[in-house]
């Protein structure tokens, strides 16, 4: 079995920068802040220019480019003291003992994420690392595909793990299964909407996998499985 992890939000605990940079953006436009984390949650989503929008940011007078370049540059400096999601080194540790092959799939620009898997010294995990040219955060989707058919991966022996109903969107269109966790970027709620298979933590995540590969091994049938297809 092929995992494709996300990274943002899933792998690596960012979550907090989302709304420090988001509230800064829309200071130096004069627009309110945020209200809390939860807020915060609610409105973020792909397309990026949707979420901008959602929080009240105008492209009438300023294009998403110039708005995304903010974003861009104040990511790194905010993300420097964030770490690895709790329980992420055992997850990874888990699957590899499962003998399942891990690989990355981010809307994060590729450099950056090869830089953020080296502070953590977990890169000797992945057997693919596949981000983004640049940092807008667009073309996870076909990245995907375009790594399946290079690769000569069957969909059907992925699970997509991620965050956001993105991930959710990402997965249907590559054709493998997903699992979302609710402690990343979106609420529960959001998540649970996209029908894929929705978890509270990482190790509930990597218990969720095994448990359907067990019960396909044994012929069984699983309503978690079923949650998954």
């Amino acid at each position: 079995m092929e995992i494709i992890w996300d990274w943002n939000g899933t792998l690596f605990d960012d979550v907090s920068t989302g709304p420090a940079i988001l509230n800064r953006m829309l200071a130096k436009r004069g627009k309110p802040p945020l209200r809390d984390l939860d807020h915060y949650r609610e409105i973020f989503q792909f397309p990026v220019e949707n979420y901008y929008r959602a929080a009240g940011l105008d492209f009438s007078s300023e294009s998403f480019e110039s708005m995304a370049a903010d974003y861009i540059a104040l990511y790194p400096i905010e993300s420097q003291n964030c770490g690895l999601a709790e329980g992420a080194k055992e997850a990874l540790e888990a699957f590899r003992q499962a003998g399942f092959r891990q690989n990355i799939l981010s809307v994060s620009e590729q450099g950056l994420l090869e830089s953020q898997l080296k502070k953590f010294s977990i890169e000797g995990y992945f057997s693919h690392v596949i981000g983004q040219k640049d940092g807008y955060a667009v073309g996870k989707t076909e990245r995907g595909l375009q790594w399946l058919r290079e690769e000569g991966i069957p969909p059907e022996d992925c699970v997509l793990i991620g965050d956001t109903d993105h991930d959710a969107q990402t997965a249907k269109k590559l054709g493998c299964r997903c699992v979302l966790l609710a402690c990343g970027h979106q609420s529960r709620e959001r998540l649970q909407r996209t029908g894929a298979a929705v978890v509270g933590t990482l190790w509930e995540a990597v218990q969720f996998v095994l448990d359907v590969k067990i019960m396909r091994a044994a012929h069984l049938p699983s309503g978690r499985e079923r949650s998954l297809l």
